[in-house]
């Protein structure tokens, strides 16, 4: 009787979310260069053509150099309600702190004191705590792809912090054989299955979208029925945006026919009266047209007042959305800038819940204050499993010395470009055999800038976290190359794109899509030298250019990869006895 005296909550205007995800990155707003202008006369929040002055600044790696001392940002307080959740997303293997940013200082470690101190709390007043995690857990650092399969050593890690569920993501389903061209488990995702890291989660490692292709079994569990310590009951799925560039391992299904299917349908049908919320991890943007369609789909199901619950991922950001009276959707972050809290509790007039979320900046110092602590000390279990992991990988390894800062996001033209860096020194010096060879990269290939000092085997994959294989392709012309390179970074030509979340985008990128290693020059020849991840774009440009249908690449260097060249380059730098000092 009381709802029938609620207002109708609608929904804001949200004109982007309608547009395709890759136009829209293509409008958002353009990507400095780690840190020339000055929040102090930009002003917090804002931004220019340098630099940004807000908290993803962090990990798009564009944060103004004064962004910390004139923007801190006020830990928030944390409030417990009826149902309160922490969550990760898009780790990354970021998870034993930044040493070249220490604002971001906290570990997985730190993240798991927090889960401790907020269950405690939520145990004395007789409250449920959830902990989950959304996907994306490697390719970011050396934890990750020092392993040949990218989560040998960060697997027991996560495994040490207590998840009560976990989603899968795209990084964990690329392509790291080559399809049977190099040895080595297919794709991330075997090697979680083959270690038992998939197994060891008892059922809550979430795979409502993603089988395996030859057996069309789930990877995971479609679902979870999880129950709180004080019975609290959540039916838990875990989707995957429509991943096409998956590995040969598995098959992505779409969210849409999966919400149309009968185990789907089933699932919420019969556990919709006997739990007290459903929960989907969705690995894709909180804007995503697709988590639209995952809560209108469960709102058609469970009735107007059963609460939905949304965490979102894959685009880095923080950000939320009230999609109803009863369901919100959340998105906390990347690679541990953010540790995302978030609570709801029944109003008192039955219209509808109160949430409430917070996003806990992942800076020791800050979750203390956001627990109200003077001190967080790391979980010791998940500290010394994070410790093991850095010493199985070897990342602390010094390889050589850096003279300089190399910024991600300087223009090609400007100094301390990393890409110039990379493509005309590092490319040539530890790759090519001689001056016919040209070498193009998307840009999505580095993520993260090289800092004066020391360089470790963590810093390679920090800056090259990808560890992508060389192709070549012999005897194409200067002239195709131009058209070539042309081609690749026309605007319109979105299949073109390196990843999207390689920059913000308003008014084109700083850096282009592609890049080349030298301007080729019209009436020589050259070999072609590229990776795996832009074969396809690469082919098929110059399928349509040379009218030609067939083309073989081979696999160059095979002990090389887009990362390990900068190993190797750094090992010929070697540093003077004041740099250990």
């Amino acid at each position: 009787q009381a709802q029938l005296f609620c207002s109708e909550f609608k929904l804001p205007k949200r004109a982007m979310v309608l547009l395709p995800w890759l136009l829209w990155m293509s409008l958002v707003p353009s990507r400095g260069t780690g840190g020339t202008g000055s929040c102090k006369e930009i002003g917090c929040g804002g931004h220019d053509e340098t630099c940004w002055c807000v908290a993803s600044c962090w990990s798009f790696n564009d944060c103004c150099e004064d962004f910390a001392s004139v923007c801190p940002e006020k830990p928030p307080s944390v409030q417990l309600a009826e149902v309160n959740f922490l969550v990760t997303t898009d780790l990354h293997s970021w998870i034993e702190g930044r040493k070249h940013q220490p604002h971001l200082d906290a570990s997985l470690a730190h993240v798991a004191s927090v889960l401790e101190h907020l269950r405690h709390s939520a145990r004395s007043a007789m409250r449920d705590f959830f902990f989950f995690d959304n996907g994306d857990i490697n390719d970011g650092t050396g934890l990750s792809a020092s392993a040949e399969d990218h989560v040998e050593y960060l697997a027991p890690v996560l495994r040490s912090a207590k998840y009560d569920a976990l989603n899968v993501g795209n990084h964990e389903l690329y392509q790291r054989n080559g399809y049977g061209m190099l040895p080595g488990a297919a794709c991330p995702i075997v090697g979680l299955k083959e270690s038992g890291y998939i197994d060891s989660w008892n059922g809550r490692y979430l795979t409502s979208n993603v089988v395996w292709a030859k057996s069309q079994q789930p990877v995971g569990e479609r679902y979870a029925v999880i129950e709180g310590e004080f019975g609290t009951k959540l039916l838990v799925f875990g989707f995957l945006y429509n991943m096409r560039d998956h590995c040969d391992a598995v098959q992505v299904l779409d969210v849409q026919d999966v919400v149309n299917s009968t185990w789907f349908q089933d699932a919420v049908d019969g556990y919709a009266a006997h739990v007290d919320a459903v929960v989907v991890l969705a690995h894709m943007d909180y804007r995503d047209d697709l988590v639209d369609l995952l809560w209108r789909t469960l709102r058609s199901r469970v009735g107007e007042t059963k609460p939905i619950q949304v965490f979102a991922g894959h685009s880095h950001i923080r950000g939320y959305r009230q999609l109803d009276n009863f369901s919100s959707v959340y998105e906390a972050g990347c690679k541990l800038d953010t540790v995302g809290f978030l609570s709801f509790q029944h109003r008192s007039d039955g219209c509808g819940l109160d949430f409430d979320h917070a996003n806990i900046t992942g800076n020791v110092h800050d979750m203390a204050g956001a627990l109200h602590l003077d001190l967080l000390r790391p979980n010791l279990t998940v500290n010394r499993a994070l410790e093991a992991a850095k010493v199985a990988a070897g990342t602390d390894r010094v390889l050589g010395c850096s003279p300089e800062h190399y910024y991600l996001s300087n223009a090609l033209q400007e100094k301390n470009s990393l890409w110039s860096f990379y493509m005309e020194k590092v490319v040539p010096g530890t790759l090519f055999d001689s001056e016919d060879q040209l070498a193009i990269l998307g840009t999505g290939a580095l993520s993260y800038d090289i800092f004066p000092g020391t360089f470790t085997v963590d810093d390679v994959y920090m800056t090259s976290p990808y560890g992508n294989f060389w192709l070549i392709l012999q005897k194409i012309s200067g002239e195709i190359l131009q058209q070539l390179i042309s081609k690749l970074n026309d605007p319109a030509d979105f299949a073109g794109l390196a990843s999207p979340l390689r920059g913000r985008g308003e008014s084109g990128f700083r850096v282009p899509s592609y890049v080349s290693s030298s301007v080729p020059k019209p009436g020589k020849t050259y070999d072609l030298i590229f990776c795996d991840f832009d074969l396809e774009p690469i082919v098929q440009h110059l399928k349509d250019l040379v009218k030609q249908q067939h083309f073989d690449p081979q696999l160059f260097k095979p002990a090389m990869n887009t990362s390990s060249v900068l190993e190797a380059w750094f090992q010929k730098q070697p540093c003077g006895e004041e740099t250990y000092i």
